[in-house]
């Protein structure tokens, strides 16, 4: 009888494709991405971001993912699944696109460890400002005109924009305005706290719904709880990595 050998399931990759920016997405391991000028080149720096990614969960103390069929995978361990047409969210406001895995229903399990590693994402950004005044945050320079604090504050109004979309209109319920918190590692706060509550009311069978957020600025675009969860891992590692 011969030898039957099972190959382990690809890393299923989707991804977003500009003019001139692209950025792929690894299914099994929300919040795992990479960047590149076209959808192939995206994809080619895709096995080096799961090392790392891997990698960063292991610093974490994180247990075994085991979705992560393959932890040194090469070009060979992917499947494209998907590739749209349109810009990557790069700029704050941006669209973002709304994936297949996105719809998928999430476990208790698998809700609980995204926001666990959300956790550790959030150590990471912290630990930049560790020590510094908010005057030292402002002075801090990390791209052409913006700072540190700016980052700071740019994440913590777009994690409340992500679960704004997903479960209704925030104004007014929730403690949160434009200007306050005003301390910005406070705002950091409050506003994770409401994103964990907010993410753990919605009841399991509702985690793949798709919502249209007509409150939002952009009323078209299509959210599920996963989606959320996973830009804001996205954007956070991506902020971490510029400062």
């Amino acid at each position: 009888m011969p030898f039957i050998i099972q190959r382990r399931p690809p890393y299923r990759i989707y991804v977003e494709e500009g003019r001139s920016l692209a950025m792929a997405h690894v299914a099994e391991l929300p919040g795992c991405y990479a960047i590149g000028s076209s959808a192939p080149k995206a994809v080619q720096a895709i096995p080096a971001s799961i090392v790392s990614f891997l990698a960063w969960l292991r610093s974490h103390r994180e247990p075994l993912v085991p979705e992560a069929y393959v932890s040194r995978p090469s070009v060979a361990d992917l499947s494209v699944a998907d590739i749209l047409h349109q810009d990557p969210p790069a700029a704050a406001g941006s669209r973002a696109a709304l994936f297949e895995f996105d719809k998928e229903v999430w476990s208790d399990e698998k809700t609980e460890r995204a926001l666990r590693w959300l956790s550790y994402s959030r150590a990471d950004l912290l630990a930049r400002a560790n020590g510094l005044t908010d005057a030292e945050l402002k002075a801090k320079q990390i791209a052409p005109g913006r700072s540190l604090w700016d980052t700071l504050w740019h994440v913590a109004n777009a994690e409340y924009g992500y679960i704004n979309l997903i479960v209704g209109p925030l104004e007014g319920v929730e403690p949160v305005t434009d200007e306050e918190p005003a301390d910005v590692r406070r705002r950091l706060a409050v506003i994770r706290e409401m994103f964990v509550t907010q993410a753990r009311s919605i009841p399991a069978d509702k985690r793949g719904e798709v919502v249209l957020p007509i409150w939002a600025d952009h009323p078209d675009e299509l959210w599920t709880l996963a989606k959320a969860l996973r830009r804001a891992l996205e954007h956070e590692l991506e902020h971490i990595s510029e400062t």
